[in-house]
This record gives structure tokens, C-alpha cells and sequence, in this order.
């Protein structure tokens, strides 16, 4: 028998016992050891029904809670099977440490040039170093021990992401002297440090507070990178009384109830966002990268305005797209709480008729999300249920597809009321499920709804066994359109036709829900009752919808189109 108390594995028990207590794993041969010595020391082990369920469930974790979660899965398939969670967090901005089991030592030091030096190995670190912010392959117990708390406060400093530790499987099974365990403190010392960017000066401040002082049309546009700061945000924007919009994950940092906010901007945002955004002449972006999926391909417009960007990550700023008057490589927080500070009491000019004007376009410039084919329309079907949790704790969590921009466009978001989780920079299906799972697992105090497609949700539609093996009480809305219908309008729009993805048929979701202990029900055409009966089950359930097959996404903004000139579903055409 192995002495748990001196396996190095017990190391990283340690770290996690200091820090969140629980690791997210889908178990194999060559990460065994760090399972069992984590059970031996009391470590709550999640496990999922596949490598991406864990690697999701540990993205909730670290997207609720704010810090670094850990997931850990075996070598080869389970370690490639992980890479696109990884890409998930990297993309937008989550720490999570994830723990890989490897080959021994012995096998990955020989013959370097030979494919494959053990069963099941692969070189992760060379396949994860790109979509991660640090790799390490510790080969001793000291390194180990070292690199630990190392990628604990990489993964949580600057701008935040994941880091990836790859364990050998003869490093994991090595004994290790007790002292080593000293060096595992988790410490205000040791604890992550919010990266400070340059120096930034009162003048420069003040350089940006006269350009404003300026402008006739100015608009504040909020990012994922500002999401922990809404509370000063929402102080900026009323001190100012301007218009305030977003990207897909800056939304909730304004109540979708404020007058202030106009809506979410890009690709499937809100016209009157984008109208915004397209006639502002002083633009302060927060925490926003401006990508082709927020502006559009055709940005000329956009370099002849004061444009002031704000982002902790230099890269963003030095590799934009177009050119920027002011770039301030500085915490969102640091920035905003200096202009609020010298603007506090300076006279701020009248912007009440642009105001009124943007307010204006937000309620002529509608949404077309509906068809004219049999079945539920999506804005219905979606306000519905969104009126009738107005007044709960509510987090939805959405996959990625047609019902990904429904969802985002018919529930009133506010953080931290009404929270939206969904996968922004990677675009991932298949995301919905497990992220919504340990989100309910976490917050039982909150209802938890998984906005899902037909497609996306088939991607791990195994976590449904966690529902009840976890004892939770997650709400499932599966918008079934029969086809994948970003990528067929995409299709039909460029070339006229959409093979494979015109016609998408699933299996019977009702029997699925049954068999994993759900409840479920089923919307061939809008009915509040069954709506109702649904949300209000004491079980978990699922809510399976045809929606229109023609339902469109309405309008979006297309390649060539400028941001005010978006492209409307027309049913005839």
C-alpha cells in the first residue's frame, strides 16, 4: 500500500483544500494517483460523464466565484479532449488550472523525435501552449511544489485564463517529505495581484475629460473585461447621463431597465446598439476588444471618432484593428474610478437630446426573430418565460446557435439579479449543459436555466446524469428548429442553399429527459400553462420547443454592411 500522506499528488490536495475544495475530473489510468490521493484527503470530487463536462463545470465554478477552479482528466484522449474548454477560458478570460496525467519521466526523455513514447501519450504541452497563459511539466516533487503556486496566481493576474499542468505519471507516485508541504500557502503574499497598468497621469485623465467635454454624441461601451465592475460603471453612466451599450458579454453590467442602455452591439446585436455605436463621435470602450464580430468588416467611420480604449491586456491595444485616440493599458476599475473622482464636480455638458434621440431608435428599431412557418416563435416563447422571473434569482446559460442571440435579446439581464453565461470568443457547442450544471450546483439559491438548440445540446447531452445524481433542480429549454440555424442562414444568405445544416433531425428529447429521472414536456405551439407547468416542476425538466423552422436571426449585421444598415429577414426573398 502507498503512504497517502507523503505522495507528492498530495501537493496539489493541498492547493485545492486551501483554495475551492473541490476538483472537476473525468478519472483514467495515468491521473489516477491524484485522485485517489485527493479522496484520501477529503477533496470534493465532481465527476462528469466526459473530459469537456468536467472542463465546463470547472469554467462555472471559476466564472461565479470569481477565482481559479481545477479540473484534472487523464493523458491522451482526455487531455485533447479538454483543449477546447481550454480555448474557452482563454478566449474569454477564466481561470481555471487544469492537471493532465502524462507518461513517466523515463518514456518522455527518450528518443524525442519517436511519435509516440508510452500509451496514450501525447505532447500537450506543445498542443495547449498556445490557448493557455502557462504550461508546466514538473519532473520532481520540488518543481512540483514550485510551479503550483505559480500557475495559481498566473491564472488569476492580469487578464485572467487558464494554465495547464502536465503530471507524469512516476512524479505523481513519488514520495515526498512532509516539509515539502510547507511550501503549498495560500496568503494575502502569494494571493493573485490585479496587474497595474502604466502609470496613468492626471493629465492624461484630464486630456480625456476635455475631449469629452467636447463631444456632441457620446456613448460608454462595456466588455467582458468590465463585468466585475458594474457597480462603478452604472455610477459612470448616471454622473455622465449617456447612452451606455455592450458586447454579448458586458451585458447585465447595465439593467436591461435602465434608460441609460440601448442594447448589445455586432454580428447579431441590437440595431439601435449598433446605430449607436456607428453615429457616436467620442466612444469610451471598457474592457472591449471592438473585434470583426462587434464593429463588422467595414470600420472606416469608426477611426474618425474619439475612440478612448481602456483594457488590461497591452496586446489588445497595440493590435487593433483601427486606430484609437487614447490607449490606457490600466484596470477597468483604476480608470473608472479616476474619471468618476475628477469629474465629480466639474460641469458636464447637456447630452439629454442625443439621449433621448438613441432612446428613440431603440424603440423604433425593432427585432424580426419570427417566420411564418407552423410552430413557436423564439421572441414569444423567451419573453414569456422571462416575464415570469422578473422577480427571481435567475442565471441563464446558453449553448451556441440561433438560440444563443434569442436568449441574449429577450431576457432582461442585470447583474447580479438576472446573470447570462455563455461561450463568447471560442463560440462553443456543447457549452450550455455542464456550464448550467455547475452553476446550479454552486447557487442553489438561484434558478438556473439552460437556453439550449437541438444541435448544441446533443454535443454532451450525457451530463444529464448529473442532474439528479447531484440533486439539483435545473430548468432545460431546448429551442428545436429542426435545422442549425446560424450557420443555414449563413448559408442561404451567401450561397443560396444550406446542405447539412437545412435539415437537422433529433431524437425524441422527451424520452431522453424521462430516462435520466427529468421531467419534460413538450411546445408545438405557445401555451403559458405548459410553459408554466414547466418552470414551476419540483423537478428538474426539460422543455423541449419546435420552434419555426423559418425563424430567422433579425436583423444582422453582414460582411460589407456598416453598423447602421443592418440586413432584415425578408420572407418573400
Amino acid at each position: 500500500m502507498v503512504d497517502h500522506s507523503m505522495l507528492s499528488t498530495k501537493l496539489i490536495a493541498e492547493l485545492i483544500l486551501k483554495t475551492e475544495g473541490c476538483l472537476y475530473t473525468y478519472p483514467g489510468g495515468t491521473i489516477a494517483p491524484l485522485l485517489h490521493e485527493c479522496k484520501h484527503n477529503g477533496v470534493d470530487l465532481i465527476v462528469s460523464k466526459a473530459e469537456q463536462g468536467a472542463g465546463y463545470m470547472a469554467i462555472a465554478h471559476a466564472l461565479l466565484k470569481g477565482k481559479s477552479s481545477f479540473v484534472a482528466v487523464t493523458s491522451g484522449p482526455g487531455a485533447t479532449n479538454l483543449m477546447t474548454c481550454l480555448a474557452d477560458a482563454y478566449y474569454d478570460s477564466i481561470p481555471i488550472i487544469a492537471f493532465t496525467g502524462q507518461v513517466s519521466t523515463n518514456d518522455l526523455v527518450r528518443a524525442p523525435d519517436l511519435r509516440q513514447r508510452g500509451f496514450q501519450e501525447v505532447p500537450i504541452i506543445k498542443i495547449a501552449s498556445p490557448i493557455t497563459k502557462a504550461v508546466f511539466q514538473p519532473r520532481t516533487p520540488e518543481e512540483l511544489a514550485e510551479v503550483l503556486i505559480k500557475a495559481y496566481v498566473i491564472s488569476q493576474s492580469e487578464r485572467p485564463g487558464p494554465v495547464l499542468i502536465d503530471l507524469p505519471m512516476d512524479v505523481q507516485m513519488t514520495t515526498i517529505d512532509s516539509s515539502l508541504l510547507d511550501n503549498i500557502k495560500v496568503d494575502k503574499a502569494i494571493l493573485p495581484i490585479q496587474q497595474k497598468g502604466a502609470v496613468l497621469s492626471q493629465n492624461q485623465v484630464e486630456e480625456i475629460i476635455s475631449s469629452l467635454k467636447t463631444a456632441k454624441r457620446p456613448v460608454i461601451l462595456t466588455g467582458g473585461g468590465a463585468q466585475k465592475d458594474w457597480t462603478l460603471i452604472r455610477i459612470l453612466a448616471k454622473q455622465f447621463g449617456i447612452p451606455v451599450i455592450s458586447s454579448l458579454r458586458g451585458i447585465g453590467i447595465m439593467s436591461y431597465k435602465d434608460p441609460l442602455y440601448i442594447g448589445w452591439i455586432g454580428h447579431t446585436g441590437m440595431p439601435s446598439a449598433n446605430w449607436t455605436l456607428a453615429n457616436a463621435d467620442w466612444i469610451l470602450v471598457l474592457g472591449s476588444r471592438l473585434d470583426v464580430r462587434q464593429t463588422g468588416t467595414e470600420i472606416q467611420h469608426l477611426e474618425k471618432k474619439i475612440i478612448v480604449h481602456v483594457d488590461i491586456d497591452r496586446s489588445e491595444l497595440n493590435y487593433g484593428r483601427f486606430q484609437r485616440t487614447f490607449l490606457i493599458n490600466e484596470r477597468v476599475e483604476t480608470f473608472v474610478e479616476m474619471l468618476i473622482k475628477c469629474t465629480k464636480n466639474s460641469r458636464i455638458p447637456d447630452w439629454s437630446k442625443w439621449l433621448q434621440l438613441v432612446q428613440l431608435k431603440k424603440e423604433q428599431m425593432r427585432l424580426n426573430d419570427h417566420g411564418i412557418a407552423a410552430g413557436v416563435r423564439p421572441d414569444e416563447c423567451l419573453s414569456f418565460i422571462d416575464s415570469l422571473t422578473q422577480k427571481m434569482k435567475t442565471a441563464i446559460v446558453t449553448g451556441v446557435g440561433s438560440h444563443q442571440q434569442w436568449a441574449a435579446r429577450y431576457f432582461s439581464f442585470e447583474i447580479p439579479n438576472k446573470l447570462f453565461f455563455t461561450s463568447a470568443g471560442h463560440g462553443t457547442m456543447g457549452y450550455c449543459l455542464p456550464v448550467a450544471i455547475g452553476i446550479n450546483r454552486l447557487d442553489h439559491d438561484r434558478l438556473v436555466i439552460a437556453v439550449d438548440g437541438d444541435g448544441s445540446f446533443q454535443m454532451n447531452i450525457q451530463e444529464l446524469a448529473l442532474i439528479t445524481e447531484l440533486d439539483l433542480n435545473l430548468k432545460i429549454v431546448i429551442m428545436d428548429n429542426t435545422r442549425l440555424g446560424i450557420v443555414s442562414q449563413f448559408q442561404k444568405i451567401t450561397f443560396g442553399d444550406d446542405p447539412t445544416t437545412g435539415i437537422f433531425l433529433s431524437p425524441d428529447f422527451l424520452k431522453i429527459a424521462k430516462a435520466y429521472g427529468l421531467d419534460a414536456f413538450r411546445l408545438d405551439k405557445f401555451n403559458t400553462s405548459i410553459i408554466k407547468d414547466w418552470l414551476y416542476s419540483p423537478k428538474p425538466a426539460v422543455l423541449h420547443v419546435k420552434v419555426q423552422h423559418d425563424a430567422p436571426l433579425s436583423p444582422m449585421l453582414l460582411a460589407g454592411q456598416y453598423l447602421d444598415n443592418m440586413w432584415y429577414y425578408d420572407p418573400e426573398s
